[in-house]
């Protein structure tokens, strides 16, 4: 969250008893401070060549569409999904298609017997165009259950991945919010502190007046300028912290990093009534995305034992062949002629030695699964805790904001006053600047408060597994 620094503030309160003699000096400086404050916002000015408003729900928009983390992410899940496709290939007939021609030499005597002087026979017609052509098939008929276990722990596997992708959104939701209020926090403190230097410039200017009277002394004025210069030290550093939200919320929205980002004043929602504990908690258990992909990967762990058990059972097929071929290797003695020829059968093949070699594999793979159920408890107590943490940051905002707007009440009331004891000469500045420091101070906090309760509460929705709309 967001946390303005006033110390610095504090400290000119400090300084400024000690600073009387070099009031020329500070004089002189007065507006070399001024320039280098303008200096410091150049960069920003210079850079901000388009100003674009920007709520909260076209951030989180931009930054899903923009991200590279999630485009990876998705292509993950797509290939899960299509290892279950592959998996699906392996039960389909497997055809196998042969087809060769060969043209032989005819240097080749053939092998003749001679039964009479007028009667020959030749064992081996010399036949030189020679083409053999076969169509194969082969469908598996039992593996032990080795394809569907798979095709189960595929399928897990890939809603793990799926609820890794919904995961990892949410957490790009939650770092675009966090920037998102950043910024709206950083630029809310800069217009109060900016009409706050507004306001002590005309108190000083009605001072330096009194002055000039006589009425006022010349250290009453100065004290005005210190504060005035300590605010604008503040302002700059307010302006660099501003320049660095915008640049990594450009960033992860994907527009151009020259945007100046305009944060709407009005977008903040009304504040929304905290519920039990359990409540959330209960929630975050069923719905958070970690739980559901460690879930699926645990079932998924599951199949794969079984798949590994399943080799120790033997794989049956079913094969059938057609052949055509020039010359037909059944026929003797060879013809120069194309005959079919086909089969049909079965074949068993069973892995003896699996059953002193597959332990190992079926052991390590219960391993697995056992680490998994181990990570699964484990973030079982991480959201808890989680969850606990972000229910006590957004009761304790609660609980803040009355306290704030009390606070705000009793420091308007009393800078009034000062104010009007001020214009009458019936008081010194110092208490004046107490008091608008006070009422500053009140200023930032509500505005702050307001923002940050917001934030507490969309990261107790998110520790629950959704986002808050």
């Amino acid at each position: 969250m967001f946390t303005f620094e006033r110390s610095n503030i504090k400290a000119g309160f400090f300084i400024q008893e000690h600073l009387l003699p070099y009031l020329t000096i500070i004089k002189m400086f007065e507006r070399s401070v001024l320039i280098l404050f303008l200096f410091l916002l150049l960069p920003v000015l210079g850079f901000a060549q388009e100003t674009k408003r920007m709520t909260l729900q076209e951030a989180l928009l931009l930054a899903r569409k923009h991200s590279n983390q999630l485009h990876a992410d998705s292509i993950q899940y797509k290939l899960a999904e299509n290892h279950i496709s592959q998996n699906r290939t392996d039960v389909l007939p497997q055809i196998v298609l042969n087809a060769s021609y060969r043209r032989l030499s005819d240097n080749i005597t053939p092998f003749s017997i001679n039964l009479s002087p007028d009667v020959s026979f030749t064992l081996n017609p010399q036949i030189l165009n020679q083409s053999y052509n076969s169509v194969v098939l082969t469908q598996l008929l039992f593996n032990g259950g080795k394809t569907t276990y798979t095709r189960h722990a595929l399928k897990y596997e890939a809603e793990a991945a799926k609820s890794d992708y919904e995961a990892n959104v949410l957490a790009l939701d939650q770092l675009v919010t966090d920037i998102w209020f950043n910024l709206y926090n950083a630029t809310a403190s800069a217009k109060i502190i900016m009409a706050n230097i507004e306001v002590l410039t005309k108190k000083r200017a009605d001072q330096d007046i009194f002055r000039q009277e006589g009425i006022a002394l010349a250290n009453d004025v100065l004290k005005i300028d210190l504060s005035i210069t300590n605010l604008r030290s503040s302002l700059a550093d307010i302006a660099s912290l501003v320049g660095n939200l915008n640049y990594n919320l450009c960033l992860k929205t994907g527009i151009d990093p020259a945007t100046s980002i305009e944060i709407p004043d009005d977008y903040l929602q009304s504040l929304v009534a905290i519920g039990p504990l359990q409540t959330y908690i209960e929630a975050a258990l069923s719905k958070r995305q970690e739980v559901r992909s460690l879930k699926f990967h645990s079932d998924a762990a599951t199949y794969r034992i079984k798949a590994m058990r399943a080799d120790y059972f033997p794989t049956i097929n079913l094969t059938g062949s057609y052949s055509y071929d020039n010359p037909n290797q059944r026929v003797i003695p060879s013809e120069d002629k194309f005959i079919y020829s086909a089969y049909v059968g079965a074949s068993l093949t069973w892995k003896i030695s699996s059953f002193y070699t597959n332990p190992v594999r079926v052991k390590e793979t219960r391993m697995s699964a056992l680490q998994v159920d181990h990570r699964f408890d484990q973030q079982l107590e991480n959201i808890k805790i989680e969850v606990n943490a972000n229910y006590l940051e957004y009761k304790k905002t609660l609980d803040k904001m009355s306290l704030v707007q009390t606070e705000i009440q009793q420091a308007t009331e009393n800078f009034n006053v000062e104010q009007n004891k001020l214009d009458a000469q019936t008081t010194t500045p110092a208490d004046f600047l107490d008091a608008n420091f006070k009422l500053l101070e009140a200023q930032l906090s509500l505005t702050t408060a307001k923002a940050n309760a917001e934030l507490a509460y969309r990261k107790l929705i998110k520790s629950t597994g959704e986002t808050a709309q």
